[in-house]
């Protein structure tokens, strides 16, 4: 059985020492998002996925990559 996205993150942040901290720049974009009525919530592992591209533990496209696969299994999306 493959190992989901979540576990690979989690695995990922644990063997660089990464942790999620919130920046002056989360707060900022929480208010544009609120003033523009949006509705976005992240959760703990959408969190780490941006620790560890903050930190150079993982590129860009790494960063969209596991992104993906982690929504695509919290959401139960089949690819067609």
């Amino acid at each position: 059985m493959k190992t989901s996205a979540r576990t690979q993150i989690f695995a990922l942040a644990k063997s660089r020492g990464i942790r999620y901290q919130r920046l002056a720049d989360d707060e900022l974009a929480e208010v544009v998002t609120r003033l523009s009525d949006d509705d976005v919530t992240t959760d703990d592992v959408e969190d780490l996925v941006v620790a560890l591209k903050r930190s150079g533990a993982i590129s860009g496209s790494e960063m969209v990559d596991l992104l993906g696969q982690y929504l695509n299994e919290k959401y139960h999306v089949r690819s067609v």
